[in-house]
């Protein structure tokens, strides 16, 4: 009896072993254009790595008609989005069922208080001009709390939440046109977005600061999560790809005085003063050459996907809108007016085969924009026939008995158009994102 509870004891884990080995595929397990791509940005280009991809003057044109969109706010004489349009989430959302943040529907009165705190008859009530101060949440009505759709439909609850409209950067020039009826909110226009902030993420600022604001020289942040403490040791806010900052002065070393808005109790904006090293920030605009666009879009690598800004992550068009204004390039913040932005040639009609050789003859690496209805991706050279590109995605769709899901990415990575491919349960219409790519633009 002694030797078969000795033998039990030793078979019984090695059976449980070998039960494990038999199991089902990890479903945590990377898509393979993940494990055998180089996420490196600067691998598929096959130029020479200092090459201008814009001429210096091209480049400056662009810069000038970045820096004038981006301090437009300051000198708008009236508000430029009517009350239809900063409205759009009531008209939007009206008579659609919205999950709150417990995974349950949310109550039907929950619109119309949203309406109430909006007070749309009083639109526009404040032409007011402001600065974020932090990475500020810019929201379509004046909420923190999410409204998503049906949590058990694929695609959507976590994390797509419609109340998150954009991630809107520390530094970034407001026009402030009305607040909330709890005065807690903001609603603001930037040069890429509009929608409501947090009242505390925004100071106020006037002629003064102003006239000290635009040093006309200015700092773009090639790193992300670079935490900005100003010369007082005080932490201001953490900084990221796609930020531009004022410039006041730049040491032999590189190292670069700039100047951060901070608020005072007032809620007004004061300037402060913080050094950025050489390896976190780079005179604006940077030389657009291969190796700079891959250095830039390397930093953004790996970074966790997040809609609409949403944990100060990025979605697509937040990603190559970052990574673009860094080199002065203007870009919209939606997918759709992203590919209308440069010279753009239609896929339609086209197999994967013809579409991937079009997309490889008619880019320029980092210059050109790849899109499918509700996504935006750059490319960045070719492998073996196949276009590359980087993207923020949240995954890609699969299908099997029980309906579509998908296998997650969630985050920004370098792939083919035909990532997951190799899944079994890839759905067969629109799991492919080649299939659906209708067009390619590149930039300016």
């Amino acid at each position: 009896m002694g030797m078969f509870r000795l033998a039990a004891r030793i078979l019984v884990p090695l059976l449980f072993l070998a039960l494990i080995g038999c199991g089902t595929t990890n479903p945590y397990a990377p898509i393979l254009d993940l494990t055998e791509l180089a996420q490196d940005a600067g691998a598929y280009h096959g130029l020479p790595p200092d090459e201008r991809l814009l001429g210096e003057a091209a480049q400056q044109a662009a810069w000038d008609r970045f820096i004038e969109a981006h301090f437009d706010p300051w000198v708008r004489t009236s508000a430029k989005h009517t009350a239809e349009e900063v409205f759009w989430g009531l008209s939007s959302y009206a008579g659609k069922e919205l999950f709150g943040e417990n995974t349950l529907p949310r109550d039907p009165g929950w619109l119309d208080r949203m309406r109430a705190a909006s007070r749309t008859e009083d639109y526009p009530s404040l032409h007011r001009r402001a600065v974020t101060v932090v990475n500020a949440h810019m929201r379509v009505l004046p909420t923190l709390h999410p409204a998503f759709q049906d949590f058990r439909k694929a695609g959507e609850g976590f994390p797509f939440d419609y109340m998150q409209n954009s991630l809107v950067l520390a530094g970034t020039p407001l026009l402030a046109t009305h607040v909330s009826a709890d005065r807690a909110w903001v609603l603001v226009e930037s040069r890429f977005a509009y929608g409501w902030v947090r009242a505390t993420d925004i100071g106020w600022v006037d002629d003064g600061f102003v006239a000290a604001y635009r040093t006309n020289a200015y700092a773009a942040v090639t790193r992300d999560r670079v935490p900005v403490v100003d010369r007082d040791g005080q932490y201001c806010f953490t900084a990221q790809v796609g930020a531009i900052l004022p410039v006041a002065e730049t040491a032999d070393d590189g190292r670069m005085t700039t100047l951060v808005p901070v608020r005072d109790d007032r809620g007004n904006a004061v300037i402060h003063r913080a050094d950025l090293a050489e390896a976190a920030a780079r005179p604006a605009p940077v030389p657009a050459t291969p190796h700079d666009f891959a250095r830039v879009a390397n930093e953004m690598m790996g970074r966790q996907y997040g809609w609409g800004g949403l944990f100060e992550n990025r979605d697509c068009s937040a990603m190559t809108m970052d990574l673009m204004a860094a080199f002065g390039i203007l870009l919209p913040r939606n997918s759709s007016k992203q590919i209308e932005t440069g010279a753009r040639v239609s896929l339609e009609g086209l197999n994967r085969d013809e579409k991937k050789r079009a997309i490889i003859e008619r880019s320029t690496p980092f210059l050109t924009l790849v899109r499918k209805p509700g996504h935006i991706m750059l490319y960045v050279g070719s492998r073996e026939g196949d276009p590359i590109v980087l993207h923020a995605t949240w995954g890609v769709k699969t299908e099997t008995g029980d309906g579509f899901g998908r296998k997650v990415i969630g985050a920004t990575v370098i792939t083919t158009l035909e990532p997951g491919l190799e899944l079994d349960d890839l759905a067969r219409h629109g799991g492919v994102l080649l299939d659906s790519v209708l067009a390619v633009t590149t930039l300016p």
